[in-house]
């Protein structure tokens, strides 16, 4: 009678385990490699946003041949304290922002992400958002219809990724 109670108190044991650890694989939070950084509400610690969307505003009208990123941020007046930059749109997956970010980041670091628009003639805004090691650092929004920063085809911009002049955009556009 003993070996039955001891062996019925092992499966329930053994299950308990398995159930506490079994039914929290996959519901763990994403190991952000910082807090949640609010897209809207965080300090300009690199610099002015509105200084860096004119800086490319003003690029893109005078037709700037060649740059780089980290010309244009010093156009702007904003510190070199980055080293990536990625583009967030309304259709970004996590798949997509690992891929750009290189890092742990998911959506779910982020709060007030870009939303799709419900007017089609309205442009859905986009941030760009500024990296250091991985982490968030400052994000910047574009909201006209024809924003000067293109990415090109690339994932991210490095501080000497070269932007050239398009002029069938009319838009600063990685190389």
């Amino acid at each position: 009678m003993r070996v039955p109670t001891v062996l019925l108190a092992a499966a329930l044991a053994l299950a308990a385990v398995c159930g506490t650890a079994c039914g929290s694989m996959g519901t763990e939070p994403p190991a952000c490699p910082s807090e949640t950084f609010d897209l809207h509400r965080h300090p300009a610690t690199l610099g002015d946003e509105k200084a860096l969307v004119r800086a490319f505003d003003e690029a893109a009208e005078q037709q700037l041949e060649s740059t780089t990123m980290a010309e244009m941020t010093s156009r702007a007046g904003w510190s070199t304290a980055w080293d990536r930059v990625i583009y967030l749109g309304p259709r970004t997956t996590d798949e997509q922002l690992k891929l750009k970010a290189a890092s742990d980041l998911d959506l779910a670091c982020f709060s007030n992400l870009p939303a799709l628009t419900s007017n089609s003639d309205q442009p859905s805004p986009h941030t760009t958002v500024f990296l250091a090691d991985g982490k968030p650092v400052q994000a910047v929004w574009w909201v006209d219809r024809n924003p000067s920063l293109d990415f090109g085809d690339r994932e991210f911009l490095l501080p000497d990724t070269v932007l050239r002049y398009d002029p069938t955009a009319q838009t600063m556009r990685a190389e």
